[in-house]
């Protein structure tokens, strides 16, 4: 049945009307002349994410022009209204906590990626509400390869890799075809980012603390982890404690996850310069936020920064002090030594 067509497809509820803006941006994003826009926009608010991807250790370009060869359809939403010329294409990516607003000029032999931050007017962020869907709701995507084909049936097991900020996950999953296409449950994709970022933050939680995880509220919907929640480096496990402490429904699991952040941030052990970095990189991307008191908590994450670093150079200052004296006694003993 791979003479299937786009109209049954939505005939049957499934949402074709991304799939072939989608499918340019992927093209796009493969070319070698692709280049990105560094520039600083007016707001000054469109940076914060390369400054996290160079954090990272990443090159800016080369890690944006993956992450958009492995978007797919049901993942954006077109902003037309974004596309001030014919050549622009705008598109966002819904599913974080705060999307992703993508913006090309596709002019041919000019590419460039002109836009790449999460979502705000003026600074003011664009969260997106919770979107519930059921567990057969089914999506168009784009496999990297067909590992399997059940004989004479429209069934396959698909090879696609699928990403999430800096996580990607090769995935092996069952799928129909129509046209260039396949329709997958796209719950089998989302469950394996929930299901990593849940195990990561329970380790977060449970290593080295006295907590009951069981009261805890774990992430059931990607719209509630941001961008910077899918990596292990320090700024990633700040920002995906922070995702979990905004999903606590109550004052005694929010007292619980607000431990954790603490607790962690307390067990860092970094240079000055490195604190430094630390504090710049929150500063830049918590302008960009909807989290109420935010201000509050990233003064609480800087005080325990500085306060994990003091405690840290204790021991080192109490050494040092020792080896002087112990000095300082020898040159007395000989003082010819001198």
């Amino acid at each position: 049945m791979t003479d299937m067509t786009y109209e049954l497809l939505e005939s049957e509820g499934i949402d074709t009307s991304m799939i072939k803006v989608c499918k340019k941006i992927r093209s796009l994003a493969q070319l070698d002349r692709v280049v990105l826009d560094s520039s600083t926009h007016r707001s000054g608010l469109n940076q914060h994410l390369f400054d996290y991807i160079e954090y990272c250790g990443l090159d800016t370009l080369t890690f944006i022009k993956g992450y958009l060869s492995n978007l797919q359809p049901y993942m954006i939403q077109r902003r037309k209204d974004q596309e001030a010329f014919s050549s622009f294409v705008c598109v966002i990516d819904n599913l974080y906590k705060i999307s992703v607003y993508i913006k090309m000029d596709t002019k041919q032999f000019e590419e460039i990626i002109i836009s790449f931050h999460e979502d705000n007017k003026r600074g003011i962020a664009r969260p997106n509400r919770i979107q519930g869907y059921s567990n057969t709701q089914y999506v168009p995507i784009f496999a990297d390869s067909i590992l399997s084909k059940i004989e004479n049936e429209n069934k396959y097991v698909l090879k696609v890799i699928a990403q999430r900020g800096l996580l990607t996950l090769p995935l092996e999953i069952a799928g129909f075809q129509c046209k260039d296409i396949f329709v997958v449950n796209r719950k089998s994709i989302d469950a394996l980012f929930l299901s990593y970022c849940n195990d990561y933050i329970k380790e977060l939680y449970t290593s080295d603390l006295d907590l009951d995880y069981d009261k805890i509220e774990v992430f059931s919907v990607l719209q509630q982890l941001s961008f910077t929640s899918y990596g292990k480096d320090t700024f990633s496990s700040i920002s995906i404690l922070i995702d979990s402490l905004c999903a606590q429904p109550d004052y005694i699991s929010k007292q619980a996850a607000d431990f954790a952040l603490i607790t962690f941030v307390q067990s860092l052990k970094l240079t000055t310069e490195q604190q430094n970095d630390l504090k710049r990189l929150l500063d830049t991307k918590y302008m960009v936020s909807d989290i109420k008191r935010i201000d509050i908590i990233l003064h609480r994450i800087k005080d325990n920064l500085a306060l994990s670093y003091n405690l840290a150079e204790q021991p080192r200052e109490a050494e040092a002090a020792a080896i002087y004296s112990k000095t300082e006694a020898n040159n007395s003993a000989h003082p010819t030594a001198r």
